[in-house]
């Protein structure tokens, strides 16, 4: 129970940060209002001196205008983009673009020099590369936040991450006039951009975590759970967190994974009780998770009904568990159980 309470409580408290918590949510309904100033910049009618009233003097305005901008830059921002093959803008000479069975959606949120991002997508092959480029509908822009660099493991069919921006000037931007953005996904099939979509506010918080699935069955993973073997390769990540939801069914197992302190390179079901090593029966994915993502969901196909109903009746006899470069044998597992027991 302390190891599930520790898991739990650490993971919440850091998707919190980068996923909202429910306060942040409904402050932001009202601060992702568009202004009926003309500004630029949201939030600056609660700066000092926007109130209509002059200031006493010309010296205060500096500092006073300097921590409103900070102010409105610190409150997020909601985006979202419906992404289309259609929408990506060919150009000759240059590497195809526009798969037409394409689709994605995908959502946003700036606060900060921080932007948190969620995909999920259909009808394309994994993607390969996620961005936001500055460009209006219709035309090509230039890469503004890369937001994924490397492949998508193959089964995956959604993904959250996180990353930096490093041009204070690129998020301010995306504040005022996210339709001049938009983002889009790269396939291997379409190294051009597969599917594209014009970026647009919100005026209520979405959960971006929403474009994830769930799922029957849960468990959460810690380093200390993980059993070494003598001998073999390093295990058991102590500074790593998961949580893991699976839905077993017919031939195949839809999961969703969130991460804390860990760089996924693997994800499995194993066969096995609590404290003993299983084999691998079912391997969710068998990629490298880009760096900048903190959560996946897909679904692994093709496996045998005995097997898929087996793990959906007594999943106490199966752990997931993730892999990092560091920890090749295993960074965090956790066995299994049903979500109707979470209050037992």
């Amino acid at each position: 129970m302390r190891v599930r309470l520790v898991a739990l409580s650490t993971l919440v408290f850091g998707l919190s940060l980068v996923a909202g918590t429910t306060a942040q949510a409904a402050q932001s309904t009202a601060d992702s209002t568009p202004s009926t100033m003309s500004s630029t910049m949201p939030g600056m009618t609660d700066m000092p001196g926007m109130t209509g009233a002059a200031p006493p003097s010309a010296e205060p305005k500096a500092p006073d205008r300097a921590a409103g901008i900070q102010r409105a830059r610190q409150r997020p921002v909601f985006l979202k983009a419906t992404l289309e093959g259609r929408n990506e803008v060919q150009v000759a000479g240059k590497p195809p673009v526009g798969d037409p069975k394409g689709s994605a959606t995908g959502l946003v949120r700036v606060q900060g020099d921080r932007v948190t991002f969620a995909f999920s997508w259909k009808g394309i092959s994994a993607p390969t590369l996620g961005h936001i480029h500055q460009g209006a509908s219709g035309a090509n822009g230039d890469v503004k936040v890369p937001l994924f660099t490397t492949a998508m493991p193959d089964t995956v069919t959604s993904a959250a991450g996180s990353v930096t921006v490093t041009d204070p000037a690129v998020a301010d931007a995306l504040r005022a006039d996210p339709a001049g953005f938009y983002l889009n996904l790269h396939t291997k099939e379409f190294p051009g951009g597969a599917v594209r979509g014009q970026l647009g506010k919100l005026r209520e918080a979405p959960d971006l975590l929403e474009l994830l699935q769930g799922g029957d069955e849960k468990a959460f993973l810690s380093g200390d759970q993980e059993v070494p073997v003598a001998g073999g390769p390093a295990v058991g990540d102590r500074q790593g967190h998961a949580v893991a939801f699976v839905r077993p069914k017919d031939t195949q197992v839809a999961y969703s994974f969130a991460w804390l302190g860990i760089a996924p390179t693997l994800g499995h079901i194993h066969r096995g009780n609590f404290g003993s090593n299983g084999p691998v029966v079912v391997p969710l994915f068998t990629t490298p998770v880009p760096s900048t993502v903190f959560a996946v969901s897909g679904t692994a196909t093709g496996l045998d009904p005995a097997l898929v109903k087996d793990i959906s009746e007594h999943p106490a006899s199966f752990y997931a568990n993730l892999h990092s470069a560091q920890f090749p044998g295993g960074a965090v597992r956790g066995q299994l159980y049903h979500r109707d027991h979470d209050h037992d």
